[in-house]
């Protein structure tokens, strides 16, 4: 009996209060949001060519969640894409980082095919050249990004400006979670020199130097897993470097290892993706594929 008169009593009360409780719900729902007003905080929205599938995590400041070729997963979804930074003597801000602080997304605009398309979760939009464009805030950074599908490559620009005189102890300008079934690497150096070496679950950060184009075999797939940057991505520590994991072997391009920034100051960096079929571990298919990838976007000195 005392449980029944509980339930009832409740039940009256929600019923009494039911217009103040969903106000007071609207109202925190409404204070907690990041975002601008219109774009989702959760769930995904996934771009589409013929040969590349890239979802887009809006949970993770509208980045990447994973790159596909051809149905197949070359990138995995076990870290984080993007930009992240950590302020000098700071924690991590950017993507799916809330550490020091949240990347607030203050615009979105989708482009398939040249037309304006509406952003909704859940779906899945299609093309030939599919154009995301996001404006956002990461710490004392204004971010402009934009990720660019089309069939032959994921094209990927982010410019940075200090909106206040600061410093970072860090940016990782680009991240990308190749797989760990990857067993070498190669890179074209600034010089034009190549270097290249194994990939072993050992641990430890491969490369670690400014590179034009670094390459990743995946004999699982038989393809290479390529990122040309046209523009060497360089600063106070800059660096290209491979984390050679069990769990993944993620391609890091950092921008510093400690900078000070002046109001105004602008970086302005992009790097290609391109899944290379047919690579049988000689790198004459990935060398072919950087050097077409040069010839559409010449290098930048």
């Amino acid at each position: 009996m005392k449980t029944i008169v509980l339930i009832a009593v409740l039940f009256s009360a929600t019923m009494v209060c039911g217009e103040e409780t969903s106000s007071d719900t609207k109202q925190a729902a409404t204070s907690n949001k990041l975002y601008a007003k219109g774009i989702p905080e959760k769930g995904f929205l996934t771009l589409k060519t013929e040969n590349y599938t890239v979802p887009m995590d809006a949970a993770s400041g509208w980045t990447i969640e994973k790159l596909e070729f051809r149905g197949e997963t070359f990138s995995l979804n076990n870290g984080h894409y993007g930009t992240v930074l950590k302020p000098k003597a700071g924690q991590w801000w950017g993507t799916g980082h809330t550490e020091g602080g949240r990347e607030v997304v203050h615009r979105l605009k989708l482009i398939v095919d040249g037309q304006d398309v509406p952003i909704k979760i859940g779906g899945t939009v299609s093309g030939k050249r599919i154009q995301l464009i996001k404006e956002s805030t990461i710490w004392k950074f204004k971010v402009h990004a934009e990720v660019v599908l089309n069939n032959d490559h994921v094209f990927e620009r982010t410019t940075l400006e200090a909106m206040e005189d600061c410093q970072t102890d860090l940016i990782y300008y680009f991240m990308h979670c190749f797989p760990p079934t990857t067993t070498k690497w190669i890179a074209q150096l600034p010089d034009g020199s190549m270097e290249q070496g194994p990939l072993n679950a050992a641990g430890g950060m491969k490369i670690s130097k400014n590179s034009t184009w670094v390459a990743q075999f995946d004999p699982t797939k038989q393809i290479g897993i390529l990122c040309y940057t046209p523009q060497v991505i360089s600063g106070s520590g800059s660096k290209s470097m491979i984390w050679d994991l069990d769990r993944y072997h993620k391609y890091y391009l950092r921008q510093n290892n400690g900078q000070s920034f002046k109001k105004g100051d602008k970086l302005d960096y992009t790097v290609l993706v391109k899944a290379v079929p047919d690579e049988v571990g000689d790198w004459k298919k990935t060398r072919n594929a950087a050097s077409q990838l040069m010839m559409l976007y010449p290098p930048v000195k």
